[in-house]
């Protein structure tokens, strides 16, 4: 797996913020509809936690 190849279909950008009561939350940005289905899989992977 040292050489795989492949196009970019898509990003998907992760961000956590602290409100000042020391709660976490996050918010998912995806650049483009291709990546939607991964998308959901990652929001749905940390409501969890």
């Amino acid at each position: 797996m040292d050489n795989i190849t492949g196009k970019n279909i898509g990003d998907i950008q992760v961000k956590v913020y602290k409100t000042p009561e020391g709660k976490k939350f996050f918010y998912i940005v995806a650049d483009n509809e291709d990546v939607l289905p991964i998308l959901d899989i990652i929001e749905d992977t940390l409501y969890k936690y």
